[in-house]
């Protein structure tokens, strides 16, 4: 079955009504590149989030790369994270000449604790790339803690992760770095677009410069609107930024944000209930210390493709969120001896857990399941 003949989608794309008019005076203004509502959206985002600096970018990658080339990260280096992530969470590991270091996780989150990373620093260590998987958040208190004492940046990939708590607060103030994707299909979207959260102005205002080719764009021009032949480039840059229109559309979701979360966190706190004790299936276990953006609800269970199979063949989407990057030909072709990972991968998947499913979608989705695989 294919996914537009699922009645009850694994992913659905958010569009705020808005949305149409909002763009129209845009599209006339001859302004489509980076520009006021960008920074508009930055400035509203920053709110929402309760961050001190938000960066727009184009893309998760490209926001990840930045973050990661802002952590010191260069040909050589080395970033632990976990193979179990989307491929673009470790591609610009890769873009940037640097090697991933594959870290084992606690196979009932997916994710990694300290003691898995404690081990592998090295001397070329330099960062460390954290995943909260499905929107999960990962154990960030011990880690952060092992990273400042070892001097070492944290890079947080919260693409899935809109609208978590850590500690009372949303993601994006314990880590050197964090990362939002509004890719598509997330809690809400941009189209394509990614935003860049630090609490260090210095690092904002680099990213900002080095997001469109290192250019200080205050000081590019002379009064007159000519360039200026004194104007310097210090550092080479990118070519990430957001455009207008993918900002508007941002501008147009962002109120709707608080509402569609809190339908994935009703819709995740439903599944904790009702999928609890049932034979052959694992709830994912999540910490205390926080709470989840339920991006999709993750869980495992024995004969996996079995119960996706029958998902599937009742019109309910259901997949292996990512599969393990340390496979792939592009990070060497060899699958690590990673238990946790190994184990985990081989259970994992994902339900429909998002703003569309109502109360007669989920209890559709729940009785699937009981009935058994």
């Amino acid at each position: 079955m294919s996914m537009a003949q699922l009645s009850i989608p694994l992913f659905k794309v958010f569009m705020a009504e808005s949305a149409h008019a909002a763009l129209k005076p845009v599209l006339e203004s001859g302004r489509l590149a980076i520009g006021r509502q960008v920074a508009e959206f930055e400035s509203r985002l920053a709110a929402w989030l309760g961050a001190s600096e938000t960066v727009a970018l184009g893309d998760a990658s490209g926001a990840l790369t930045l973050a990661l080339y802002l952590s010191g990260v260069r040909p050589g280096d080395e970033v632990i994270t976990s193979p179990l992530a989307c491929s673009a969470t470790v591609s610009p590991i890769a873009n940037l000449f640097a090697r991933p270091v594959w870290c084992d996780v606690d196979p009932l989150t997916g994710m990694p604790d300290a003691e898995n990373i404690a081990e592998l620093i090295t001397a070329k260590t330099r960062a460390i790339l954290l995943y909260h998987w499905s929107g999960d958040v990962a154990n960030v208190g011990s880690i952060m803690a092992l990273a400042r004492q070892r001097g070492i940046k944290v890079v947080e990939d919260a693409s899935e992760a809109l609208g978590a708590e850590w500690h009372g607060h949303r993601l994006g103030v314990e880590a050197d770095f964090t990362v939002y994707s509004f890719y598509a299909t997330k809690h809400i979207n941009t189209g394509e677009g990614a935003a860049l959260l630090t609490a260090d102005p210095q690092m904002a205002k680099t990213a900002r410069h080095l997001r469109r080719f290192g250019i200080d764009t205050a000081k590019l021009r002379l009064p007159n609107g000519d360039l200026d032949p004194s104007f310097d480039i210090p550092l080479a840059g990118f070519n990430f930024p957001m455009n207008e229109i993918a900002a508007t559309l941002g501008l147009e979701q962002l109120p709707h944000a608080s509402g569609i979360v809190a339908s994935h966190r009703a819709n995740g706190q439903y599944y904790d209930t009702a999928l609890a004790e049932i034979p052959d299936l694992h709830l994912l276990k999540r910490r205390e210390d926080s709470v989840s953006g339920f991006w999709t609800y993750a869980l495992r269970a024995e004969r996996r493709d079995d119960l996706i199979r029958k998902l599937l063949s009742h019109g309910i989407g259901a997949q292996r969120l990512h599969l393990r990057n340390d496979g792939y030909s592009c990070f060497g072709g060899e699958a690590q001896q990673l238990p946790g990972v190994a184990a985990f991968d081989a259970q994992n998947l994902s339900i429909p857990c998002g703003w569309w499913v109502g109360d007669e979608e989920r209890e559709r989705v729940t009785e699937c399941i009981r009935a058994g695989w």
